[in-house]
C-alpha cells in the first residue's frame, strides 16, 4: 500500500514538473528570439575601429577592436605573498571535512555513509545522522578573486566588469614561491597538513589560478576611453572581452554559437522536465500493474513510451505555441508535426487499452 501512496504523491510531483518544463520551454523560445533580433542588429550597427587610438566620434556607438594587453601592474595577494602578471587572479581556500552520503532504497529506507573530502564551502556536520564525524565550525581563510588597477588594449582600458570576466584558468606553479602563514608547499597547494598524501580533518590548502591572455578583443558600446553595456532593441546585454585577434564579426558569430547551444540544451532539458511529468502522472497505473510481473513490464514499457510521446507533442504545442507568439510561419508548421505525434501516440494508448 505505501508503494502505491508513493505513486499518487508523485502524481502531484508530475503536474509540478509539466508546469515547469512548460514555461521553460515557453521563455526559451521567446528567448532565442530575442537573441537572434539582437545578433542581427549587432551585425548592422558595429563598428570595427584600431585600438591605437580612441575617436570620440564613435561615442556611445558599439565598437570592436583588439590588441595586445597592457596591465597597469602585477596582482597581488598581500595574504600570502603571491604576485602574479595578470589581468585576474582568483585564490581558492579548501578545507578537509567529512561529508554525509544519504542512499534510499525502493522501501524508502536510508543508509548513511561518510567520506573525507577537500572542499571549498564548509559542511555543516552538526545535522549529520551519525555522530563522530565532526567538522570545524569555521576557516581560518577564504576564497578570494582580485583584478589588475589596469588592463588596456591599445589606448582603450577595460572596465572592472571586463577585467573581473576575464577567466582565470591557468593554474599557478608555485615552484618558485615561498610559503607563507606557517604553511607548506606541496605541488600546487600551500597548504596546512603535515602529509600530503594523509591529509587530516580541519586541514586547509590553498591554491591561485590566474588569466594568461597576451591579447584581447572587445565588442561593447563605446564610453570615453573605455566601454559600457549595450543594450539591444530586444532589451539583450552585449559586452564581450575574448581571448586573442578576432574582428567584431567574429565574435558575434561565436555569440550565435552559444545561443544556439543554449537554446536546443534547454529545449532537451524542458522535454525531459515534461516527459518525467507525464511519466510520475502514469506511475499509478505502473504500479498496480507491477503487482502481476509480466504484465507490470509490459505497461511500464509502454506507459514509458506513451509518456516520451506525449511529453514530446506537449513540448511542440508550447514551442509552437511559443513560435506563433514570436515566429508566426515556422509555428503553424510546427502545430501540425505535434498534431502528427499524437495521433501516434493515442494509437498506442488506444492499443494498450484493447489488450488489457
Amino acid at each position: 500500500m505505501k508503494k502505491i501512496g508513493n505513486s499518487f504523491a508523485g502524481v502531484i510531483v508530475g503536474f509540478v514538473l509539466l508546469i515547469a518544463g512548460s514555461v521553460l520551454l515557453w521563455w526559451n523560445e521567446g528567448n532565442n528570439v530575442r537573441n537572434i533580433k539582437t545578433t542581427n542588429e549587432v551585425s548592422k550597427v558595429l563598428i570595427d575601429v584600431p585600438s591605437e587610438k580612441v575617436d570620440s566620434e564613435n561615442e556611445g556607438k558599439l565598437v570592436a577592436t583588439n590588441g595586445k594587453i597592457i596591465l597597469g601592474g602585477d596582482v597581488v595577494d598581500s595574504l600570502f605573498g603571491i604576485k602574479v602578471a595578470t589581468a585576474h587572479l582568483e585564490r581558492e581556500v579548501e578545507m578537509y571535512q567529512w561529508d554525509e552520503d544519504i542512499q534510499t532504497d525502493s522501501d524508502d529506507k536510508k543508509t548513511y555513509s561518510y567520506k573525507k573530502v577537500w572542499s571549498e564551502s564548509l559542511i555543516d556536520s552538526s545535522e549529520f545522522k551519525e555522530g563522530g564525524h565532526d567538522n570545524p565550525s569555521s576557516m581560518p581563510y577564504k576564497s578570494e578573486d582580485f583584478t589588475a588597477s589596469s588592463v588596456k588594449i591599445g589606448a582603450f582600458s577595460l572596465s572592472k566588469g571586463q577585467i573581473k570576466r576575464m577567466p582565470a584558468c591557468e593554474e599557478l606553479a608555485l615552484a618558485d614561491e615561498k610559503p607563507a602563514r606557517n604553511l607548506k608547499i606541496f605541488g600546487a597547494y600551500m597548504t596546512s597538513t603535515e602529509d600530503d598524501a594523509n591529509p587530516k580533518i580541519g586541514d586547509v590548502r590553498v591554491s591561485w589560478s590566474y588569466n594568461d591572455w597576451e591579447e584581447a578583443s572587445v565588442l561593447a558600446k563605446q564610453k570615453g576611453d573605455s566601454f559600457e553595456d549595450y543594450v539591444s532593441k530586444s532589451d539583450k546585454t552585449i559586452n564581450r572581452v575574448e581571448n586573442g585577434i578576432l574582428s567584431g564579426r567574429q565574435i558575434v558569430e561565436k555569440v550565435k554559437k552559444e545561443n544556439k547551444f543554449t537554446k536546443w540544451l534547454l529545449r532537451g532539458l524542458g522535454l525531459a522536465v515534461v516527459f518525467a511529468g507525464y511519466f510520475l502522472i502514469l506511475g499509478p497505473i505502473s504500479t498496480i500493474a507491477s503487482f502481476v510481473p509480466i504484465l507490470g513490464t509490459l505497461v511500464g514499457g509502454m506507459l514509458t513510451i506513451v509518456s516520451f510521446l506525449v511529453g514530446s507533442v506537449h513540448s511542440l504545442i508550447i514551442i509552437a505555441i511559443a513560435w506563433v507568439r514570436f515566429r508566426p510561419v515556422l509555428g503553424v508548421a510546427l502545430l501540425a508535426a505535434a498534431a502528427a505525434l499524437f495521433v501516434v501516440a493515442r494509437r498506442l494508448t488506444n492499443k494498450n487499452k484493447a489488450q488489457k
